[in-house]
């Protein structure tokens, strides 16, 4: 089976290795990227990026793959795929919510300052869990989204599980458990590679959303579920997108973190 992740870039390693462990030995990890180079830092931008995503998604149908995860908390263009894909599309916002939420009352733990919180607020109203919610914890902070990228920068070290980031999420885990939380959903994809380190010795279960999107998707596909296909749009999609291409790209969070692995 080929699982198309959407969103994270091809590197010279693995596509998310941390995904073989919970996967079926039979299922390939192919990534397709995004060629809008646009951080959602907004609310515009995030609907640009959309359909960066929705281009990559119809890019991977068209390559065969058997089913789409949306590599990303935020769900970016997730509607306009599953309406056109014709095969299975999980969002990691949507499966990781859906499973905290099976859980009882959870928190977000993530590692965005609170300007980015726009993201799953809208997910969380979207999805029907804001009442489960018990609130979101920042671990980043502003001037962290100066120094995204580079050697030493804010993503990096969350990739690499630096002590001081694992330190902070850690933290900010204990303080949602105190304040009610029977479960924590870390708060970006970008996690994902840290995620068995932090769910070890908590005392809540500790939600990968792109592990549980990779799980819904191979699910749904080997169910055989069938799905509409509208793959003609391809072409214009990707005329629009040609458009954004050479634009200079702002820094990815999914895209530096794939570059360290």
């Amino acid at each position: 089976m080929r699982l198309a992740l959407i969103g994270t870039p091809r590197s010279l390693g693995p596509v998310r290795p941390e995904l073989e462990a919970v996967l079926p030995e039979d299922v390939s990890r192919i990534a397709f990227p995004s060629r809008v180079g646009v951080f959602p830092s907004d609310p515009a931008a995030r609907d640009m990026q959309a359909l960066g995503h929705f281009e990559a998604g119809l890019t991977a149908v068209e390559a065969g793959a058997d089913a789409l995860v949306l590599d990303t908390l935020g769900d970016y263009g997730l509607t306009a795929l599953r309406s056109g894909a014709g095969v299975p599309v999980v969002g990691a916002g949507e499966a990781g919510m859906a499973r905290a939420a099976a859980l009882g009352r959870f928190a977000i733990v993530t590692v965005w300052p609170a300007s980015m919180n726009f993201i799953p607020c809208d997910l969380l109203r979207l999805y029907d869990h804001a009442g489960v919610c018990t609130g979101i914890y920042n671990v980043g902070e502003e001037a962290d989204l100066a120094d995204l990228s580079g050697p030493d920068g804010y993503l990096g070290r969350i990739g690499e599980g630096a002590g001081d980031i694992l330190a902070r999420v850690r933290s900010s885990m204990a303080r949602a458990v105190a304040d009610g939380a029977e479960a924590i959903l870390l708060g970006c994809t970008c996690m994902s590679s840290i995620a068995e380190r932090l769910a070890e010795g908590a005392p809540v279960p500790v939600i990968n959303p792109l592990a549980e999107a990779a799980l819904r998707a191979v699910e749904a596909a080997r169910e055989g579920t069938p799905c509409p296909a509208q793959t003609a749009r391809l072409p214009a999609v990707r005329a629009m997108v040609d458009a954004l291409a050479d634009l200079p790209e702002e820094a990815c969070p999914v895209c530096v973190l794939s570059e360290r692995l």
